[in-house]
């Protein structure tokens, strides 16, 4: 069954003026390599656990996870939204669903807990991200979702325990600020792109393909697209991508297909030159 999209996605877009929130007032992550190379040991701890996001390969199998997946997003933003959480906070909810459904055991093809999925990842997410003053209460979860604040916390425990309690993350929005420094040439153009960066890495939500790539090369693709008002060229990009550490071994044509999937699903929202 196919996923509509159109409305999540809006949803994340159109969130009210409290929600203009953090990544887009402030930097988030750092403008150093120190801070990428950190993330980027980070990956590793997540790799070495076994809990890189591998739906997208599993979905082959087991296509009923797309539908499951679908839903749990959308109790995510909605239940989000009126909270007032940031696009940082939804974007590691959904990420923390991926690693569940990549990791989970499949005994039947039917998983019927979607909603209270949804809801645990982003009370999981809200922990990790959101100031103490700024966190809804378990009581406003029950009142957003109708469930229980029981089976909210019972559910957050067993995402913990299925990540065996390795909660850490890594999202392309925490490479903006860096990247933005490295790609972005044009001063006035700098709070623009920091904004569209975000947007477009959000845009990423509904597909699987690209949520199961890289932070940092989904980082790296959408931060490229917003800072220059020309389309660029496999070989602009592979200039770009040079000019970084050599030993971060940054896959190309993974940053280049990225970028060239970005610009076709977010052309519409860009003030860049088509031509």
């Amino acid at each position: 069954m196919a996923q509509d999209w159109g409305g999540i996605l809006r949803s994340v877009q159109g969130f009210a003026a409290k929600q203009i929130l953090a990544e887009e007032k402030t930097d988030i992550g750092e403008d150093n390599e120190d801070y990428v190379e950190n993330m980027f040991r980070t990956e590793e701890t997540i790799a070495n656990a076994g809990l890189t996001n591998q739906l997208s390969s599993r979905t082959t199998q087991h296509p009923w996870l797309l539908e499951v997946r679908h839903t749990a997003i959308h109790h995510i933003v909605h239940t989000g939204g009126p909270f007032g959480v940031k696009k940082v906070t939804v974007y590691t909810a959904v990420v923390y669903v991926d690693r569940f459904l990549s990791s989970m055991p499949i005994q039947n093809e039917r998983f019927d807990v979607a909603k209270l999925l949804g809801v645990a990842c982003l009370y999981l997410a809200v922990e990790q991200l959101e100031e103490n003053e700024d966190q809804p209460d378990l009581s406003d979860y029950e009142s957003c979702t109708k469930c229980s604040g029981r089976i909210i916390t019972k559910m957050r425990n067993c995402v913990v325990k299925q990540f065996r309690r390795i909660v850490t993350f890594v999202t392309p929005i925490q490479f903006i600020r860096y990247f933005l420094s490295r790609f972005c040439r044009d001063l006035s153009r700098t709070m623009y792109a920091k904004s569209i960066t975000v947007e477009i890495i959000m845009s990423t939500l509904g597909d699987v393909r690209l949520m199961s790539l890289r932070a940092f090369v989904v980082g790296a693709a959408a931060t490229l697209l917003a800072s220059n008002s020309n389309i660029l060229t496999h070989e602009l990009i592979r200039d770009e991508i040079n000019a970084l550490p050599q030993n971060w071994l940054i896959p190309l044509d993974e940053v280049c297909s990225c970028y060239n999937r970005l610009l076709e699903t977010n052309r519409h929202k860009l003030q860049i030159n088509l031509n």
